[in-house]
C-alpha cells in the first residue's frame, strides 16, 4: 500500500486546517471548484477525490418519466421510488448501488441499466431500520436494528434466510463481506461485540464486549474488510477505529474525541479505497476523513449543507474497485457518489511542508 499519492498532495491543505476546528473553517473552503469540477484537496496540490454524482430516485439513475406532460398537468405523480433517509450503502462488482432507507426499506439503483427497485416489493420483508448492507457476487446481506435481523437476500430482493434475535442478533448495526474468505461481519450493537459468521451463516467467533480495552468495543457501529490484513470497526462510544486480523485478533488502534482534523466526533460508516486507505464517515463534522492505515490523517472531505459535497448527517459508506466512493447523506436523502483519483505512474510527487 503507498500513501504517498495522498499524503504528500495534502500536506499544505491539512496544514492550514490542523489549528482551527472543523467546524471553524470556511463552508466554501473545502470543496474547491478545480476546472469546473468539485475536487479535494484545494490547488495548487493535486486533486485526489472528485465529486461525481447524486442519487435520490429512478430518474438520477437514467430513467425515463412515465407520465405524459398531459397527466403531469392533470395532477398525476410519478410511480417513483425516492430515498428518504439513506442510512446504508453498498456496491457491487457491476456497479449496482444498494439503499438501506429509513423508509423505503431496501433499494436497489443500477446507474448502467437505467433501473431502480425496492426488495420490499418482491419479498414482502419492508426492514425498519436498514443500518448496514453488505453485497457479494450473489447475495445481499441487510442488518435492521430495531428488529434485530440480518436477512439475506438475492440481488433482485427476494429474502433467502435471516438471523434473528433467536439467533443472538442484538441491535446489529455495520456488516462487512469477503467471499473469498467465506466470511460474513456483524456489528452486534446491543451487546457490544462483532460476531464472525460463515456466508451460510454458521456462527464462528464472537469478538469484543463492553469496555475500553484493546478489542474491547462501546457501541460500536460499522465494519469493513481491509484486504490483505482482516478488518476494520469503527468503536463508535470510545471515539476510536480498531483493526483486527482476520481470525479477529487485535492489532491496532486509533483515534480519539476532539474536533480537530484527524479526531473524531460522531464516526459512522467506514471503507477501504484500492490503495489501501481508511475513509470514516462522521456524522457530528458532516464530512469523510481519510487515513492510513496507521491513523495518521490524509485528508477530510465535505462540510454541513445541502449542496454538491456537502452532508446532513451521513452514515454510510461503500466504495468499489474502482475507487468510486458512495456516501449515505441521511438528512439530505441522497447518496453522494466521489471518484478516488489514483496517483499517475511516472508523475512527479507534489513537494511536502512540515506540519
Amino acid at each position: 500500500m503507498s500513501n504517498r499519492s495522498i499524503l504528500l498532495s495534502v500536506a499544505l491543505a491539512c496544514a492550514a486546517t490542523a489549528t482551527a476546528p472543523l467546524s471553524a473553517q470556511k463552508p466554501a473552503a473545502p470543496p474547491v471548484a478545480q476546472d469546473e469540477v468539485l475536487a479535494w484537496p484545494p490547488p495548487p496540490a493535486p486533486a485526489r477525490i472528485k465529486w461525481v454524482a447524486e442519487y435520490r430516485n429512478a430518474f438520477d439513475v437514467g430513467a425515463k418519466k412515465k407520465r405524459s406532460f398531459l397527466d403531469r398537468l392533470a395532477g398525476k405523480s410519478e410511480d417513483v421510488i425516492w430515498l428518504q433517509r439513506p442510512l446504508s450503502v453498498a456496491v457491487d462488482g457491476k456497479g449496482v448501488i444498494f439503499v438501506g432507507d429509513f423508509t423505503a426499506g431496501v433499494v436497489a439503483m443500477d446507474p448502467a441499466a437505467k433501473r431502480i427497485w425496492a426488495f420490499s416489493t418482491l419479498s414482502g420483508t419492508a426492514l425498519a431500520t436498514p443500518t448496514g448492507l453488505a453485497v457479494d457476487s450473489k447475495l445481499v446481506y441487510a442488518a435492521s436494528a430495531n428488529t434485530n435481523q440480518v436477512v439475506v437476500f438475492d440481488k433482485e430482493g427476494h429474502q433467502l434466510s435471516a438471523l434473528t434475535k433467536n439467533d443472538g442478533i442484538n441491535r446489529p448495526v455495520g456488516l462487512a463481506v469477503d467471499e473469498d474468505r467465506d466470511l460474513l461481519l456483524v456489528v452486534n450493537g446491543g451487546e457490544h461485540t462483532v460476531r464472525l459468521y460463515n456466508r451460510s451463516l454458521k456462527l464462528l467467533k464472537t469478538i469484543g464486549g463492553r469496555g475500553s480495552e484493546e478489542g474491547q468495543f462501546n457501541f460500536p457501529s460499522y465494519t469493513c474488510i481491509v484486504p490483505g490484513v482482516g478488518f476494520a470497526v469503527v468503536d463508535t462510544g470510545n471515539f476510536r477505529i480498531q483493526i483486527f486480523d482476520f481470525n479477529g485478533r487485535f492489532i491496532r488502534a486509533f483515534g480519539k474525541a476532539g474536533d480537530m482534523p484527524g479526531q473524531v466526533s460522531r464516526p459512522k460508516g467506514i471503507a477501504v479505497d484500492p490503495d489501501g486507505h481508511l475513509y470514516v464517515v462522521d456524522g457530528a463534522f458532516c464530512n469523510f476523513q481519510i487515513f492510513d492505515q496507521e491513523g495518521r490523517i490524509l485528508l477530510p472531505v465535505g462540510t454541513g449543507g445541502t449542496r454538491k459535497g456537502q452532508f446532513q448527517v451521513p452514515t454510510g459508506i461503500a466504495i468499489d474497485g474502482s475507487g468510486g466512493i458512495y456516501v449515505a447523506d441521511q438528512i439530505n436523502g441522497r447518496i453522494q457518489k466521489f471518484q478516488y483519483l489514483r496517483e499517475e505512474k511516472g508523475a512527479p510527487a507534489p513537494p511536502s511542508t512540515p506540519q
